[in-house]
């Protein structure tokens, strides 16, 4: 016998916004591939390492990209996906002014997620393969929140993850030209103690 309560039925983009909209405000929720899934609050850690990349970011690309600028709690859409609507820690998009009406950025060129503990690998793997298969992306990150350790995929390098651990290791996007320790991303947490 088949138990009919652990069927989970996949929504449509449709119905997927016509659901959210129905919720409370404060509610997170995204859709990953058909599935809409609800967001608990982030940690203040989570928090502090999300704003500490997309601050560090956002002055360089400034320098660099001006025609970038990092988000954070950002919807994505990925082309020819349509049940994919996933709400990134942290996403470079156009800065352009277009489209800042819109809840979905259809163009990003990276992706950062900060771990929770509701993020299963089932969800991450298919988050990073959604991310990876948009056209103009050039960087998915994995941030954990419980150790200083973060996975880089990058585009030129076929997206074959690299795997960054202690506050010594240095996160470097060679594209923009940034370099930063994992100290300086980790700065603010109680994984990275003040000197």
């Amino acid at each position: 016998m088949v138990d009919d309560s652990t069927v989970v039925r996949k929504l449509t983009v449709e119905e997927y916004l016509a659901f959210i909209e129905s919720r409370p405000e404060e509610e997170r929720w995204q859709l990953i591939d058909g599935v809409a899934m609800m967001m608990p609050l982030p940690t203040r850690r989570h928090q502090r390492i999300a704003s500490n990349l997309a601050r560090l970011l956002n002055a360089h690309l400034e320098k660099v990209r001006p025609d970038l600028y990092a988000y954070q709690e950002v919807g994505l859409m990925v082309p020819d996906v349509s049940s994919f609507r996933p709400e990134a820690d942290v996403a470079v998009l156009d800065s352009s002014g277009d489209g800042d009406d819109t809840l979905y950025a259809d163009r990003f060129y990276l992706v950062a997620e900060v771990l929770s503990d509701s993020n299963t690998d089932k969800d991450i793997a298919a988050k990073s393969r959604r991310y990876l298969q948009h056209p103009l992306n050039l960087y998915f990150l994995l941030f954990e929140q419980k150790q200083v350790r973060v996975e880089v995929r990058a585009r030129a390098a076929g997206w074959e993850p690299v795997v960054l651990e202690g506050l010594d290791a240095v996160l470097e996007l060679p594209e923009w030209g940034f370099r930063v320790s994992l100290a300086v991303l980790y700065r603010g947490t109680s994984l990275a103690p003040a000197a």
